[in-house]
Formats: C-alpha cells, structure tokens, sequence
C-alpha cells in the first residue's frame, strides 16, 4: 500500500515561508525558539515542510501565524515523520493538533 493510499486527507501544494517555534521546557522560564521553514504542500489533517532543525516523530511545533485550512486553524502540530534530505536539512511531515 503506497502513501497515497495512506492518506485520510488529499495533499496539494502549498509553498510558502512557515514561521514556527518550540518550547524549552527544562528551562526555569518557558523560553521560545523560533525558526523558519519553507511548506512544500498542505491538506485538512497536516502540512508537509522543509526546515533545518533535525526533527524527530513526535515533537511538537506551534505556529508563529495560525494557518487556515477550510474551516479549520491550526496553531500547532505533532511530527509524524521526518528524514533528511541533505546535510542538515529535513523533510517533515506534520499532524495538526486539533
């Protein structure tokens, strides 16, 4: 069974800059790090991105902006995948947090 075949919700296109930022929750305060990345393509259930931090499945991410799909906003999301595409470059795959 392909990926495709996988999928709950259909993927298309969506590129454009995707501000994000992390938590650090060992710190005494809560401290954000923010990064960019570049989305590659989007559906109801998650956005695919490009990005330089090394992800790993199940960390999780908050959108600096919401982003909008249909009738749903997004404010965060749970890597489901991640593999790298060159050194110190990663392509994500990413679950909205509904």
């Amino acid at each position: 069974m392909s990926i495709e075949e996988k999928r709950r919700y259909e993927r298309r296109p969506f590129v454009r800059t995707i501000k994000y930022y992390l938590t650090a929750p060992h710190m005494e305060e809560l401290k954000k790090i923010e990064f960019d990345a570049i989305s590659v393509d989007i559906s109801e259930g998650g956005l695919g991105m490009i990005t330089d931090y090394p992800f790993v499945p199940g960390d999780m991410l908050f959108f600096k902006d919401e982003i909008k799909v249909n009738d749903f906003v997004a404010k965060s999301s749970t890597v489901r995948w991640a593999r790298e595409i060159e050194e110190n470059r990663c392509r994500v795959g990413l679950e909205f947090v509904r």
